[in-house]
């Protein structure tokens, strides 16, 4: 799994190379839509777990602390984590060409996306928004 987060943070900071003239800048941008993708993995997978348990529940102040802190190492992790390593991972992930690097593209795009479209389909799906 961590070798599909290592694409992904190829592929988005080759997007937001293209907008920063500082490497800091679309390298921290880059990691942190890898954290952030990472955290909402989490909070989705903790969603169809109360949903299938039928626990029903507001999440309380522990569960968005506990939340918040999660996310917060998952973003200092990804920091340590990617800093420096564009090169490296660009020797790895650059080689693609053709209908394999499109497929990691919207792969990488298409993860980013859904992890904040899931949370919507299973609130309605189990009816959480009322």
């Amino acid at each position: 799994m961590l070798r599909f987060f290592d694409m992904m943070y190829y592929h988005l900071a080759t997007f937001y190379q293209r907008f920063h003239k500082k490497t800091s800048g679309w390298q921290l941008q880059a990691s942190f839509i890898v954290s952030i993708t990472q955290a909402m993995l989490i909070l989705d997978l903790w969603m169809i777990i109360i949903s299938i348990f039928d626990i029903q529940k507001k999440a309380g102040v522990y569960e968005k602390i506990i939340f918040c802190i999660i996310g917060l190492c998952l973003i200092f992790y990804n920091m340590k984590r990617y800093e420096k390593k564009y090169q490296y991972y660009k020797s790895i992930w650059g080689v693609y060409s053709g209908n394999q690097k499109k497929i990691q593209v919207f792969l990488t795009f298409f993860t980013a996306v859904f992890v904040w479209v899931f949370v919507f389909i299973l609130g309605f799906v189990f009816n959480k928004y009322k």
